[in-house]
């Protein structure tokens, strides 16, 4: 049976958080949009294996495949599309019954922009709910639903009771694009720049490859955010399929992420796995997406992830790029990769690669982490093991002795290997809200020889300088999440760190805390692109 959008995989029966999944799952709403009869059990499922192996993103672990900071960062552009909560007021007996409830995911693509499936603004009723109609019965057209939602962002469980939430919200002002091609997507306008505060996703150039690492940001049955990480099964036409991440009614329109690069490979729009093993769950390529629509060929980014180092230990923060299983510095600031000087590393594979001043006095070399091990490229074969429990890393001179050290973060305590031999020395530090907050940083702010932790809300840095776990200072620099990545460096030799934002391939640096004004620019063309 061929099955359109996600609808007979439940994209449409979301009014479920006041109940479980396993009765939603026995709902009859869930048969979709075919009649109920012509749908089995095993149709109606869309998790790939007998039971879900989707995550929390605030209690995610890392055991799924991909690092805990790819989900903290890319999590921020996601959010829930849900129905206005007033159309009983203004459409009366022609309201339907979808007031307020939660609908279909999506992803910012711009600061006011936000991607997701066709299907969700169709304007046939759908999976036994009744959608608003004009006075008479009369279908609104998909430019007129649009104009019904709000979008709900960071809309997740919180992992502290209690703490402050981000959660904020979206209105929908208008429908830009819908369907080009035939295609199973839409592109919404949203009120208040939304971007600006939450981040935006970028747009892979490319089709991800069969067997390449893939991930979901999710809100299934309109649930809070859940991630879902797999390969791609394959990749046909337009069509990615993936047999390993479970998807629920909800989950339509969610970005497919790169594992690697977190950049989106495609929209998830209909599922397909059943219990007995067998089907794929599957969406639309990037590529089928940017061959239709201008808005999306218009945003494509070729830009990869810069790392910061002192590759040729003069004092100055320079600029490297990891690609193809090396690192390419370029220490003299002229925007292309320095001759001679690749640095690759014992693993081309690792989970994430990092930066450190591992022998005090000497230039930036590369570390690596599998799972809960550390490896430093001075000592290649010597892991430095955490335990299996999610943690971030945060690599600093925290003790002042010249040499980088690890900060391992769980939740929003940081413990300190400062003698880099795998065991937590300094214990009991906590600032910030853990996961909740945007992202954490670490640098020498005040010039001192020690190191110490910041946090980043918005554009705005938050900074413990005496590491009591109170803010002593704040810098406000950038456009937030709007930014492709915020860098920490000492910019001009004054051995004090700064900060600085990269936009596609330029990094605008602040050397003055005070002004918040970028006072440097440095390129690092495309050479991993462009032939």
């Amino acid at each position: 049976m061929t099955r359109r959008g996600h609808c007979s995989s439940r994209a449409f029966g979301l009014a479920w958080l006041g109940r479980s999944l396993g009765a939603a799952l026995a709902s009859a709403a869930l048969a979709g949009c075919a009649p109920e009869s012509a749908l089995s059990d095993a149709d109606l499922q869309s998790l790939c294996e007998r039971s879900s192996r989707l995550q929390e993103v605030e209690f995610y672990d890392g055991g799924l495949g991909v690092p805990t900071a790819f989900v903290n960062r890319h999590r921020l552009a996601v959010g829930l599309l849900r129905w206005k909560s007033d159309l009983a007021t203004r459409y009366f007996d022609e309201a339907g019954d979808v007031s307020g409830n939660g609908w279909c995911t999506g992803t910012l693509i711009a600061d006011d922009l936000f991607l997701t499936a066709g299907h969700c603004l169709d304007s046939s009723d759908a999976g036994g709910w009744q959608l608003p109609h004009e006075k008479g019965g009369i279908a609104l057209r998909p430019a007129e639903l649009a104009r019904e939602f709000n979008v709900d962002f960071r809309y997740e469980t919180p992992a502290q009771p209690g703490a402050p939430t981000n959660r904020n919200s979206a209105e929908v002002l208008r429908l830009e694009e819908y369907r080009y091609g035939g295609l199973d997507y839409a592109i919404l306008r949203l009120s208040d720049h939304p971007g600006l505060r939450n981040g935006t996703a970028r747009i892979a150039p490319s089709d991800a490859k069969a067997g390449s690492p893939i991930a979901i940001l999710q809100h299934p049955a309109a649930a809070p955010m859940k991630v879902g990480v797999g390969v791609a099964a394959r990749v046909d036409g337009s069509r990615i399929s993936y047999d390993t991440i479970d998807t629920w009614g909800g989950s339509s329109g969610s970005g497919i992420l790169d594992a690697q690069s977190g950049k989106l490979v495609g929209v998830h729009t209909n599922g397909g796995c059943t219990k007995s093993g067998g089907g794929e769950n599957y969406g639309v390529t990037i590529g089928a997406l940017t061959a239709v629509s201008p808005i999306l060929s218009g945003l494509v980014d070729n830009s990869r992830d810069f790392m910061v180092g002192d590759w040729d230990n003069d004092g100055l923060g320079d600029l490297a790029v990891f690609y193809d299983g090396c690192l390419y510095p370029d220490a003299n600031h002229d925007g292309a990769p320095d001759a001679g000087s690749k640095l690759c590393p014992a693993e081309a594979n690792a989970d994430q690669y990092f930066v450190g001043n591992w022998d005090a006095g000497g230039p930036s070399r590369l570390g690596w982490r599998r799972g809960g091990c550390v490896y430093l490229d001075t000592k290649p074969t010597q892991p430095l093991c955490f335990g299996t429990a999610p943690f971030e890393l945060l690599v600093a001179d925290w003790n002042g002795d010249g040499r980088s050290d690890l900060g391992v973060r769980k939740g929003s305590c940081i413990d300190f290997d400062t003698d880099l031999d795998g065991v937590l020395d300094d214990r009991g530090y906590c600032y910030g809200n853990g996961v909740a907050e945007d992202e954490y940083l670490a640098g020498n702010w005040d010039g001192g020889k020690k190191s110490s932790i910041a946090i980043r809300r918005s554009n705005s840095v938050l900074i413990d300088v005496d590491r009591d776990g109170s803010p002593d200072a704040t810098r406000v620099y950038g456009n937030g999440g709007n930014e492709d990545q915020y860098l920490v460096g000492d910019w001009n030799g004054d051995r004090r760190s700064d900060l600085a934002v990269r936009r596609n391939t330029m990094c605008l640096m602040n050397h003055d805390a005070a002004d918040g004004l970028a006072d440097e620019g440095r390129v690092y063309r495309d050479f991993w692109s462009v032939p």
